[in-house]
């Protein structure tokens, strides 16, 4: 026995921050796995289009909802599922809801309807995605294949962007002790320069050596606070060096 299925609910979570990146590869995949999109309607905060895979046909509306995405994917024609209604929203209010969804064209309205809509966890993150893919429709079955191939992908590119801002954190970190203990020996020699001086030592070079590593470590710093790491590691390094000659001198 089959039974006609309504709606299906998909949500990724806390990848909104690529959500244009995501219809893109979403829609690539879709029309790689013999998907005919059209009605497109895609902005920055919003995709809305008709679909039609073999004779199935329906409606497909994304939005970013906070951190998170969540698609809509309505079936208008064709399509069974073999028992149950995996993923269709239930209850007759919300019946009327996803119908208003695919007829309204209120960018902000469409946004705040599907923003409220519940999760089916087509994506993988929850345990129904197994039953989806024996039960669902056979587009949303493609669907929900495409979604979490997709979200793999960005969820690698996420991870691979969050250790290069962690690393990058790292070296500045490193980089900042390195200039802490420079201007610690910096402010020693200078100590001992200026107490050389008050014995009668001539300190002309050392000084102005000194001079010179106190203004490369200022520079070191400034570069340090403007995200140039590589400029503040050279700077530190040359005012150890000065510091190191304006030693040798004294």
């Amino acid at each position: 026995m089959s039974y006609k299925v309504s709606s299906f609910v998909y949500f990724v979570q806390d990848l909104s921050e690529y959500f244009e990146s995501f219809i893109e590869r979403l829609m690539s995949q879709l029309a790689l796995r013999g998907t005919a999109i059209t009605d497109q309607r895609v902005e920055e905060d919003l995709a809305k289009m008709n679909v039609k895979y073999t004779d199935e046909t329906g409606s497909l509306v994304i939005v970013p909802v906070g951190k998170d995405i969540k698609a809509v994917y309505q079936v208008a024609g064709g399509g069974t599922v073999r028992r149950g209604v995996w993923g269709a929203l239930r209850g007759a209010g919300l019946t009327s809801i996803v119908s208003t969804l695919f007829e309204e064209d209120r960018k902000d309205r469409l946004i705040q309807v599907a923003g409220g809509m519940v999760a089916g966890g087509a994506s993988g993150v929850y345990d129904g995605y197994n039953r989806a893919m024996n039960e669902a429709t056979q587009f949303s079955k493609t669907l929900a294949d495409a979604v979490q191939s997709v979200e793999g992908e960005l969820r690698t590119i996420k991870r691979g962007k969050e250790a290069a801002v962690e690393a990058r954190r790292e070296e500045k970190r490193e980089i900042k002790e390195i200039l802490e203990e420079a201007y610690v020996e910096f402010t020693t020699l200078n100590e001992e320069v200026e107490l050389a001086q008050s014995e009668g030592k001539d300190v002309t070079k050392a000084q102005e050596r000194l001079k010179r590593a106190e203004t490369l470590l200022g520079e070191a710093e400034e570069a340090l606070n403007s995200g140039k790491e590589l400029q503040a590691k050279a700077k530190v390094k040359a005012s150890s060096r000065m510091i190191e000659l304006a030693r040798e001198v004294l």
